[in-house]
């Protein structure tokens, strides 16, 4: 069964009880006038479309509710009743045909429960919420792996240009903050500045550490020059 059969039977199941609502939904069918009698015969009158010419995308897609009509009198009339109900659709056509729809999830959980069809509506939330954590987990983790990927990248060039400096055996001559420095990324190839501070003798904040690494590669570039 389709979601949309789904939300139409669920909402066909749950007759109102007055008079008046039950015949705003075959108005709704028919695509009539609408005549309200009582506040809920708006909703009614709505739910009697959407069990007509509604249809709403299966859930782990892009949702999209909408009304497909069969002329574009239909779609000026259902149009002017929508926005009425503070419910302004967007329009396009289909087949040929007028078409009314919402793609904005909050809209067509609004109009979802307009029309009685709160199980429905509860149900679209709980799958977009779930589908938002875990797309900013993914994005989480992907800014994650960027930032590991940048620390091991620039410890790489450090200790390359610690080789290089040690290679001329200038390693020995170099300020104790340097040699220190030097000596911590070599023993330590993948840690973070973050990390590496806290392993220091005196403190230095994390931009006075990568200062001291770009000092590094500056006197190995110019063991490179020779």
């Amino acid at each position: 069964m389709s979601f949309s059969s789904d939300i139409k039977n669920q909402i066909s199941e749950a007759e109102p009880k007055k008079s008046c609502c039950k015949e705003s939904i075959e108005r709704g069918i028919r695509l009539e006038d609408f005549e309200g009698k009582c506040d809920k015969d708006l909703g009614m009158y709505l739910r009697g479309v959407f069990l007509k010419y509604g249809g709403i995308t299966a859930p782990g897609r892009n949702f999209m509710l909408s009304f497909l009509l069969p002329d574009e009198a239909s779609a000026t009339k259902l149009t002017e009743i929508l926005e009425a109900a503070d419910l302004p659709p967007k329009r396009s056509t289909r087949r040929n045909k007028p078409l009314l729809y919402y793609k904005a999830t909050e809209s067509i959980e609004d109009l979802l429960s307009y029309i009685g069809a709160t199980k429905a509506a509860l149900d679209i939330f709980s799958k977009k919420v779930l589908s938002d954590v875990r797309n900013n987990m993914n994005r989480l983790c992907n800014a994650e792996t960027a930032n590991q990927d940048r620390i091991a990248r620039a410890a790489a060039e450090q200790r390359e240009a610690i080789k290089i400096i040690e290679k001329y055996g200038a390693l020995q001559n170099l300020p104790f903050e340097l040699r220190e420095c030097a000596q911590l990324r070599l023993e330590n190839p993948e840690m973070s500045l973050t990390e590496m501070r806290n392993l220091l003798t005196s403190p230095v904040s994390k931009s006075g550490l990568n200062h001291r690494f770009k000092k590094l590669i500056e006197i190995a570039e110019s063991y490179k020059e020779l």
